[in-house]
């Protein structure tokens, strides 16, 4: 009788120690930027001889994971993730030159692919969790596509980008709402705190130029938790 009241135990405290962990699937839609890639001062007007105007926009992608929340106590979970998310941003120069007599529109998409996993401390409302934690990013690749218009003459060049930072440290705020007992939707934005690119130095290891900007992601989807 002793060992199958320790028997049944055993297994109530396993039981209970399984329902604190919730497994989910996710995936979703991201608009991703590098800020500081363009500059509000970046643009020059020489009159007659040029004028050259960037700009940058955000570039969609997708994201998809899996996570693992466990319960610390009833309103307050601690989720870990692992999400292959695809990131970057858009960039334009348009010029023109009445001198010269042309104009022309550069197009360079920067396409950045991670592997990020965040950690958060997640609160329960209801059916509405309200999520921030830190996210460690791994960067798979970086390539640029770019497109050059003159006239009606169109060039297109793809390119690996090789000087950047493989690893990527953000700061994760969202909230998610469950629309039913398995089935809710999730929105997040992801602040990057770590350079893209490193700083350009010379020889005697004095910065030349500054990196270029840091990464922000917001992202929108759905997520199924068994």
């Amino acid at each position: 009788m002793k060992k199958l009241i320790v028997t049944l135990a055993a297994m109530v405290l396993a039981t209970s120690a399984f329902a604190q962990l919730n497994f989910g699937v996710k995936v979703g839609g991201n608009l991703a930027n590098i800020s500081g890639m363009v500059s509000e001062d970046s643009g020059l007007d020489w009159g007659d001889i040029a004028t050259v105007e960037p700009s940058q926009s955000m570039k969609l992608g997708l994201n998809a994971g899996v996570y693992a929340e466990y319960m610390v106590m009833p309103m307050l979970g601690v989720q870990v993730e692992a999400n292959f998310s695809m990131q970057g941003v858009n960039t334009k120069v348009e010029s023109s030159s009445s001198l010269l007599g042309g104009s022309s529109t550069t197009s360079q998409a920067w396409a950045a692919n991670y592997v990020n996993i965040p950690i958060l401390a997640k609160l329960h409302f209801g059916p509405i969790r309200a999520f921030v934690g830190p996210q460690l990013g791994f960067a798979t690749g970086i390539n640029t596509t770019t497109k050059t218009v003159t006239g009606d003459n169109t060039n297109t060049q793809e390119d690996v980008v090789e000087d950047y930072n493989s690893f990527d440290f953000s700061l994760v705020l969202g909230a998610q709402y469950k629309l039913t007992a398995n089935i809710g939707v999730d929105a997040r934005y992801n602040i990057g705190m770590t350079n893209v690119f490193p700083a350009v130095k010379n020889n005697n290891d004095e910065v030349i130029t500054e990196a270029w900007g840091k990464q922000g992601v917001l992202q929108v989807g759905v997520f199924y938790e068994f």
